[in-house]
């Protein structure tokens, strides 16, 4: 008789206690801190680009397309006032221009870690460098001694363009995984081309202004042969 009454009860408590049970909501999972949501712009700046010969001022993109792959591009500009290495020849060289443009292609080798992580990379670019060329030219010289000087000033341009395939590494030094910094180093080819004011048959030229060991536009023979290596800082977006 005892056990009778325990068994209901015990199955009264239960009965009781059902109603409860189905009004619990369901249980969600946890977040996880892994589970950040995707960023697939990055925007950089090229530190180095402010102390080459040409220097310039340089930004660029990055455009992840999704799996392991992504586009960059970059655009730099420079002029005569920003120049370190052409003080001494501010007087030949004047209202100085500088142009730079880069594009890649680039995949890398781990697909969870994109844009951090390792990479292999071909890229193109151009330069183009707008300057004034000042100096004297003598006319009449055919006999030997010119028969008078004057002062000239003739546009000079310069145009560099080629290719590279790169190896490099993109890595996160920041606790948020938004500030980036991109290593690289490559090889390829590059050519010049300069179209530079020449005097006609009968004068001669003189150019002023002293020496400077980074002279762009001198006339020497030129590699086709490119090495490029460097680092840019970027922020995630």
């Amino acid at each position: 008789m005892k056990r009778f009454f325990f068994t209901a009860f015990l199955m009264g408590s239960l009965a009781g206690l059902a109603p409860v049970w189905a009004q619990q909501p369901a249980l969600l999972p946890l977040p996880y801190a892994d589970d950040e949501p995707a960023r697939n712009w990055v925007v950089k700046f090229a530190p180095l680009g402010l102390f080459d010969p040409d220097n310039t001022i340089q930004f660029g993109v990055e455009r992840l397309l999704g799996g392991r792959n992504s586009v960059q591009l970059e655009a730099g500009y420079g002029f005569q006032g920003m120049n370190l290495w052409q003080q001494s020849q501010n007087y030949r060289y004047t209202q100085k221009e500088v142009w730079r443009v880069r594009t890649e292609w680039r995949h890398y080798f781990r697909r969870a870690s994109a844009p951090v992580g390792g990479y292999v990379a071909v890229e193109g670019f151009y330069k183009q460098v707008n300057v004034r060329e000042n100096g004297t030219v003598g006319v009449g010289c055919a006999s030997g001694q010119c028969q008078y000087y004057q002062l000239f000033r003739a546009p000079l341009q310069k145009y560099i363009w080629g290719s590279h395939v790169k190896f490099g590494g993109q890595l996160a030094v920041s606790q948020d995984n938004r500030w980036l910094l991109d290593l690289y180093m490559g090889l390829g080819f590059r050519n010049r081309q300069i179209d530079r004011f020449t005097p006609p048959n009968n004068e001669s030229s003189y150019y002023g202004g002293s020496y400077s060991l980074f002279d762009s536009f001198r006339d020497i023979p030129y590699s086709l042969f490119s090495m490029t290596a460097g680092f840019k800082v970027g922020y995630a977006l």
